[in-house]
């Protein structure tokens, strides 16, 4: 059995991936918009929001993002098992914090 303190390591190394992945997210957009979709992004008015799927990035042909998007699942796949070897679930609120 694990001790209560293993346990909240594993929970900060899980939240810690979720972070991870976030970042990772994050820096493909403006690769993104400088390189495959320049000319969509050069449309877009000024101040304009998106929201961006990850399934948009995806199906870019860039290899630079495809490096991105098979590391955002790697990380994804490694924190899947990490939680079910462990029997961990995160909740919302334990991940935002």
């Amino acid at each position: 059995m694990q001790s209560e303190h293993y346990r909240e390591t594993i929970k900060d190394a899980l939240k810690n991936l979720v972070a991870v992945n976030g970042q990772i997210f994050n820096s493909i957009v403006p690769v993104a918009m400088t390189g495959e979709l320049k000319e969509w992004n050069d449309t877009v008015p000024v101040g304009e929001e998106c929201e961006f799927s990850f399934d948009l990035f995806k199906n870019c042909k860039d290899t630079n993002i495809q490096l991105l998007v098979q590391l955002i699942e790697k990380v994804e796949q490694t924190f899947q098992t990490m939680s079910n070897i462990n029997n961990v679930n995160l909740d919302e609120e334990e991940i935002s914090s």
